[in-house]
């Protein structure tokens, strides 16, 4: 199985680069041909195995709103790949992880957002951290099943069903910008919006995927991947 995943890490987001590789390698899906898509703006010698897209830096939050658009450059590159997966620049695997507890026959999955699972604020009551503006293209209303919550850290699915989510979503966040609106959690929101319009073809991984360090002490589930906390992490950087 051909697995292409995305690193998007501009600016000081390249000094993640050595360990997400190592870790990708060591613990990510034993038993598929695995890509690294870097898009950055860091230079310098890349492994053979990673494919090297020029990304300028963005200034905040336009380098994670328009984490899809980025995406689209390598729409060509990865079509010949089964699945498409987005992984953030600091979270890292720390243990294995098999194909078979990651991929479902559903088309797309995401990961649940650990602080909603934990029962943590703003998560307790709706709208939670659901964008709500009927300006955007992400809001929810009451009626729709905001049962669960995805953090974009970690999202993807089958090529090319997952290029179809990655155009829409591009357009949504553009059409948005045109009338002046940015959703409240950028690309998290939009991604959240699409899941629940079909959730029945969402494979949801725990939040063992997206463990927080920063909020280790709270967690009760295993660490399969961290997002480091970036000032005072355990693990090197």
């Amino acid at each position: 199985m051909r697995v292409a995943i995305i690193f998007i890490g501009t600016n000081r987001y390249i000094n993640f680069l050595p360990l997400y590789y190592e870790n990708i390698h060591k613990y990510f899906l034993p038993k598929s041909e695995k890509t690294i898509l870097a898009f950055t703006d860091g230079t310098g010698d890349f492994p053979d195995d990673v494919k090297v897209y020029h990304q300028e830096h963005l200034e905040w939050p336009y380098i994670t709103l328009k984490r899809f658009e980025i995406i689209n450059k390598a729409k060509t590159f990865i079509k010949d790949f089964d699945w498409c997966v987005f992984i953030d620049a600091d979270a890292i695997p720390v243990s294995e992880i098999t194909e078979e507890e990651f991929f479902t026959d559903k088309p797309f999955f995401g990961v649940h957002h650990p602080c909603h699972a934990l029962g943590m604020p703003p998560h307790t009551k709706y709208p939670g951290a659901f964008e709500t503006n009927p300006k955007s293209r992400a809001h929810v209303t009451p009626d729709d099943d905001t049962t669960m919550y995805w953090q974009g850290c970690l999202w993807g699915g089958k090529v090319p069903a997952v290029f179809d989510m990655i155009d829409e979503l591009e357009k949504r966040v553009n059409d948005d910008l045109e009338d002046d609106v940015i959703a409240q959690w950028h690309d998290e929101s939009q991604l959240n919006k699409f899941y629940i319009e079909n959730k029945k073809d969402v494979h949801t991984l725990g939040p063992e995927f997206a463990f927080p360090e920063c909020f280790a002490d709270h967690c009760n589930f295993p660490q399969k991947i961290v997002h480091l906390a970036k000032e005072n992490s355990k693990y090197h950087v």
